[in-house]
């Protein structure tokens, strides 16, 4: 973890995965990339994922120059507002870096207006104590650019030796269009009842699956539509002809 010099309440999680996650409160600045304890400017460099989590609102000038490096942006949805300048971003859609976040949010309509491409972002459903294994899971729905959509479980499981730990992971795929139709409970369905309750009560899932239901039915709108105006013109044609 590392600590801001500038503003206290900002603080980074680093991950042996290449994410780092910044967390705190309101608009960051060039200033808060400062950090305590951290010699190396080029600190940064080591991560190729950077998440702003909730509660940060915007990002301010210079603050993503300090990340040039990174190959995807995941913004939450508190962020409204972000700085980005014209070279820094010519340089990361040459690099084809991906903006990861919900539908309909800031981070959808930033990567729309300066083209780069969107995905949205993993959605965490639940995590369950398996207490006879002594075992905890945590459980997420994740989406890929190239490919289908998966509910991914890690397990952790105490290891042979004190201090050590087991588990594993292993994922199940979906369809890419399992959302149509699809509500919050009947997805809920098909976990144990250890997530089910968590899931039923997890907004960002019922927002994507109300949102992307919303888009499917639009899409479809638009493909009759064509269809049905050709049935309409052969209509007037034939009453026309007397056929």
């Amino acid at each position: 973890m590392y600590f801001s010099k500038h503003n206290e309440k900002i603080t980074y999680i680093n991950h042996y995965s290449g994410l780092l996650e910044v967390k705190g409160e309101g608009a960051l600045c060039r200033e808060d990339t400062a950090l305590w304890h951290e010699s190396s400017r080029n600190w940064a460099k080591e991560y190729d994922t950077l998440s702003v989590t909730e509660g940060i609102t915007g990002l301010g000038e210079g603050y993503l120059d300090a990340f040039l490096h990174i190959d995807c942006l995941i913004l939450s949805r508190t962020v409204e507002s972000a700085a980005a300048p014209p070279e820094l971003l010519n340089r990361w859609r040459k690099r084809k870096v991906l903006i990861r976040g919900e539908y309909d949010t800031f981070a959808e309509r930033f990567a729309e207006e300066n083209g780069l491409d969107f995905l949205h972002s993993d959605i965490p459903l639940a995590e369950y104590d398996i207490e006879v294994a002594h075992e905890h899971d945590i459980v997420t729905l994740r989406f890929f650019q190239d490919g289908q959509p998966d509910i991914h479980f890690n397990c952790f499981t105490p290891g042979s030796s004190a201090g050590s730990y087991g588990g594993g992971e292993y994922a199940n795929r979906l369809p890419k269009d399992f959302y149509i139709d699809c509500t919050v409970e009947k997805f809920a369905d098909i976990f144990s009842e250890r997530a089910r309750g968590q899931i039923l009560k997890n907004e960002t899932l019922r927002r994507f699956l109300a949102i992307s239901n919303e888009r499917h039915g639009k899409r479809t709108a638009g493909k009759r539509m064509p269809e049905e105006q050709g049935k309409a013109a052969e209509k007037v044609e034939n009453e026309k002809t007397g056929q």
